[in-house]
């Protein structure tokens, strides 16, 4: 029972070191485990070899004896570039913007992840988890084209993950969890006062700022076929969100009078109410060793982006109803990955990666610019002692070129617009792992 006293003690002092500086960027952030990071998460649903397996696969854990911690950082570096803008207010006049194309507006961002477990007995384990699997900063300057469709755009999902895992037999491994999630959201946006000539300086600026906890589950099961190949199948249902937020209209003082009188606003604040959902994960990996050194890594990934529907911002302050267009589909994840033990100590591993956009190309906005990327990646791992493993690896991230093509329908109040965003990443992981 001391160990798992300061298992737990320890896992507590990081999470609230981390609650202050968990930063992701990008709104799935799969950058939870180093391993499965340096093979492009190809290692990830059964080949991770650490308790931050659990992210992927809750079964995993049962491998892993004793009482042990782990924790991670991911830095991640993108370049990016908003070309080619063209936009109108709702009345169709021009729109200008200054800088003509902004640059960066996908921000550097940093990401945590932290993880426990306990083993019980000879079948049953215990484990807990906090990161931010969903997250996203985008950033525009307020004098931007864009500025009336989007701004300032934060999404992070902070997660709480409590896992039980049972060995039913040398095989077979089955597990539970019951995830927490707290969803906080910034989204802000410039309004034109003056639509017929739009121009900054007579814009008033839309704040809101709202946060939900919800729940969810995830299910894993791991099966060992045989001495070089093993199986993992797992399952994190989708969470909903309904925030119940705040909105202000910021801006100077005649710009704020002529907005309120024009929509008859009750009050230059107010409650802003939608919702959210976060997509549930169907996931299946594979381990093949084709020798004692060389080993093969295989993960598929369905995304139920499906459930990011339609948002609807209500107001209570007289502002109309905004409708954000989303109707993402279900999208699909592939990767191969392998392994190589270098020597007793090193082991090297590398991957590639797919990931298909859920985003239709009508819906494309520059709060979240998706569009189909790959992956590249190299990792390794040493074990500097029995109780002592560290683990570090580098991704590239490429981007299709996201087109912006908004116009119409729903959008119409917000004016139209078009651009090219263009997106790459350097992301760099390191996490340090220790037997209690």
């Amino acid at each position: 029972m001391h160990i798992l006293k300061n298992c737990i003690s320890l896992l507590t002092f990081l999470m609230l070191l981390q609650s202050s500086v968990v930063y992701a960027n990008g709104y799935h952030f799969l950058h939870q485990s180093a391993e499965g990071f340096g093979s492009a998460y190809a290692a990830n649903g059964t080949a991770i070899n650490d308790i931050s397996a659990m992210f992927s696969n809750p079964a995993s854990i049962t491998r892993f004896d004793g009482a042990r911690l782990s924790t991670g950082v991911a830095l991640d570096f993108p370049r990016s570039e908003f070309t080619n803008v063209a936009a109108t207010s709702y009345t169709g006049a021009r729109v200008t913007g200054n800088p003509a194309s902004p640059a960066q507006p996908i921000d550097t961002a940093f990401g945590a992840a932290t993880y426990a477990t306990y083993q019980l007995n000879d079948d049953v384990y215990l484990g807990l988890s906090l990161n931010a699997p969903f997250a996203y900063v985008s950033e525009y300057p307020e004098t931007a084209a864009s500025r009336y469709q989007a701004t300032m755009t934060e999404l992070f999902a902070y997660n709480v993950n409590g896992v039980v895992a049972y060995k039913v037999n040398k095989q077979l491994s089955i597990a539970a969890s019951i995830n927490l999630q707290y969803y906080d959201s910034v989204l802000n946006t410039q309004l034109p006062t003056t639509p017929d000539t739009p121009s900054s300086l007579t814009d008033v600026g839309s704040q809101i700022k709202a946060g939900d906890l919800g729940y969810g589950f995830s299910l894993g099961a791991e099966y060992q076929l045989n001495q070089q190949t093993r199986l993992g199948i797992s399952y994190r249902s989708k969470i909903n969100h309904s925030f119940k937020g705040d909105v202000k209209f910021v801006g100077e003082a005649d710009n704020l009078s002529t907005l309120q009188d024009a929509l008859s606003l009750s009050s230059l604040s107010g409650k802003a109410n939608f919702d959210i959902s976060t997509p549930s994960m169907l996931q299946v990996g594979v381990l093949h060793k084709i020798t004692d050194k060389v080993e093969l890594y295989g993960n598929a990934n369905l995304f139920g982006w499906s459930a990011f529907k339609d948002t609807q911002i209500e107001f209570n302050n007289g502002f109309p109803d905004v409708i954000v267009d989303n109707g993402w589909d279900d999208s699909w994840w592939l990767a191969l990955g392998a392994g190589y033990q270098y020597s007793e100590k090193l082991k090297l591993r590398t991957g590639v990666a797919y990931d298909w956009s859920p985003t239709p190309s009508n819906t494309v906005s520059p709060r979240a610019p998706n569009d189909d990327r790959m992956y590249a990646a190299l990792g390794l791992s040493y074990v500097m002692s029995k109780k002592w493993k560290f683990d570090a690896g580098y991704l590239f991230i490429l981007f299709e070129e996201a087109e912006v093509r908004l116009a119409g329908g729903n959008n119409a109040p917000r004016g139209d617009l078009s651009g090219d965003l263009n997106l790459y990443a350097n992301v760099f992981m390191f996490q340090i792992n220790r037997t209690l």
